[in-house]
């Protein structure tokens, strides 16, 4: 049983899927700093995935400081180091503009999108 929720979709990598879920469950606290995460054949074997496709996403997780390995006690969950202020804008940027596009297509107004952005945000 994996500590995070996941159900695979067509259409989008396997790997950023996992990405994302396990990203949302430490974000979201379910999964806490000093938590054991599972192993790559774990992980494969619950998904029914390749093993070198789930050792892409922790590899990403590891860089970008979601994940440690402890000799002797495996991966484990830790907290990574913030941006600065001035990065942490830049770093949004694409995915903002990308948020962006999508409510013009739809036609959603600021305040429209300002009261989803908060909902998503509550749910996390």
């Amino acid at each position: 049983m994996l500590p995070f929720e996941i159900t695979l979709k067509r259409g989008m990598p396997v790997y950023e899927q996992v990405l994302y879920a396990a990203k949302k469950s430490m974000v979201s606290g379910q999964l806490k700093p000093g938590d054991a995460f599972p192993s790559v054949r774990s992980i494969s074997k619950e998904l029914k995935v390749n093993p070198n496709t789930i050792q892409k996403a922790i590899a990403i997780l590891k860089r970008e400081g979601f994940l440690e390995i402890q000799p002797g006690v495996g991966t484990i969950v830790c907290r990574p180091e913030h941006p600065k202020p001035e990065e942490q804008s830049k770093l949004l940027g694409p995915q903002m503009e990308a948020l962006v596009l999508r409510a013009k297509e739809l036609d959603l107004d600021r305040d429209a999108l300002i009261k989803a952005l908060r909902n998503h945000w509550k749910e996390l």
